[in-house]
């Protein structure tokens, strides 16, 4: 299925959803999940604690300074599913909805699915990532598509569904230096993003119309970010390598107009990496993000903290994950075998105005091929 057939469906797919409680749309009138490029499964495992851990590809998104200590990585290829359970339980039913000719049956079996499910936002993402690492050294080409939904009154003038989403693609590089100073070490990122997205409400009307095409409504923008990060090995407790990190990510912001904009923020980062007898190798991190509440969405405290734990048994072929992610928890595994990676990963994002107002359930599943 094409960019513009999946768009399609899950926009039928929201409005299997318009019916609500009645008080849905004064609670959730917008998206407020926060606007961030990439999240991989390592990351959204330990509840998004990644300013002072890196270590891999990954770590551009983060804090380009902690691509240090790592072995040759190399990523030919690595597809990652990102959905909430919403979207596993209505997909078929919304395409089988597009399939239908008449644009009155179509409306019937948009109504079947509404009675079906009630209040219920819906995410989906798959991305890929390949790229590649040395010590000090990173560079990826990132293509995702990714579709979040929030519903409003269907009486309402704003319109029955809000839809934010659309594909990006672009190549992403950074890198790690001493400084000279001590065990500080600087580093710096770029990124190039080209986005084709939809940010727009849609009344009932738009949607079943039989003329209704998602390239009507799609903007096309290109931006260019800078990211730059400190890190510091603190010189005391060494045998538990204490490190800080600070990032500034998206410097100038990533702008894709009508498209949306990911803002720059600083985020601050602490990590801890002891060896535990009989356990293994063990990460221990907590994160404040956005430091100076550069997300519109909100000013809530709690949705920018993040704390996560990493266990590598069997020489870390084998890891397990936790963490807690705006306040709730989080969880995954990663089996390393030779050249293929498996990893799974549980995670809730917070889609309220605030910590612990509406959770959204996610799970995150990915493989990497390469070494």
């Amino acid at each position: 299925m094409k960019i513009k057939g999946i768009a399609q469906v899950f926009v039928v797919s929201a409005l299997a959803l318009l019916f609500a409680s009645e008080g849905l749309a004064a609670q959730t009138d917008t998206l407020l999940n926060y606007p961030r490029l990439y999240r991989g499964a390592r990351t959204a495992a330990m509840g998004g604690a990644y300013t002072a851990v890196g270590g891999d590809v990954e770590a551009l998104f983060y804090n380009p300074a902690t691509l240090y200590k790592m072995d040759f990585q190399l990523n030919l290829i690595n597809p990652l599913v990102d959905v909430n359970e919403n979207a596993l339980d209505i997909y078929q039913d919304a395409a089988d909805a597009m399939d239908v000719d008449n644009e009155t049956d179509r409306l019937n079996k948009i109504t079947e699915i509404i009675q079906k499910n009630m209040g219920k936002p819906l995410h989906v993402r798959a991305a890929l990532f390949p790229g590649f690492a040395v010590k000090n050294y990173a560079f990826g080409v990132l293509g995702q598509v990714e579709f979040d939904t929030r519903l409003h009154n269907p009486l309402g003038s704003a319109g029955a569904v809000e839809m934010d989403g659309g594909y990006e693609y672009g190549p992403v590089a950074g890198f790690s230096l001493p400084t000279g100073i001590g065990g500080l070490r600087a580093g710096l990122g770029a990124k190039l993003i080209s986005r084709s997205w939809v940010k727009r409400n849609f009344t009932v009307r738009e949607i079943a119309s039989e003329n209704f095409d998602m390239n009507d409504y799609t903007t096309e923008n290109s931006d260019f970010s800078l990211d730059a990060g400190l890190l510091y090995e603190l010189p005391v407790m060494e045998s538990l390598k204490p490190k800080i990190g600070v990032s500034v990510l998206d410097i100038t912001d990533l702008d894709f107009k009508e498209g949306g904009k990911i803002p720059m923020r600083a985020n601050i980062g602490l990590s801890v990496n002891p060896k535990v007898p009989f356990l293994g190798d063990v990460i221990l991190a907590a994160d404040y993000e956005d430091v100076t509440n550069e997300f519109a969405e909100d000013k809530s405290t709690w949705k920018r903290v993040h704390l996560g734990a990493e266990l590598g048994l069997l020489k870390r072929h084998l890891l397990l994950r936790g963490g807690v992610n705006q306040g709730y928890g989080t969880f995954g595994a990663e089996l390393d075998i030779w050249v293929i990676k498996l990893a799974y990963t549980y995670y809730a994002e917070e889609i309220g105005a605030y910590a612990g107002q509406e959770m959204d359930k996610r799970q995150m599943a990915s493989l990497t091929i390469g070494w």
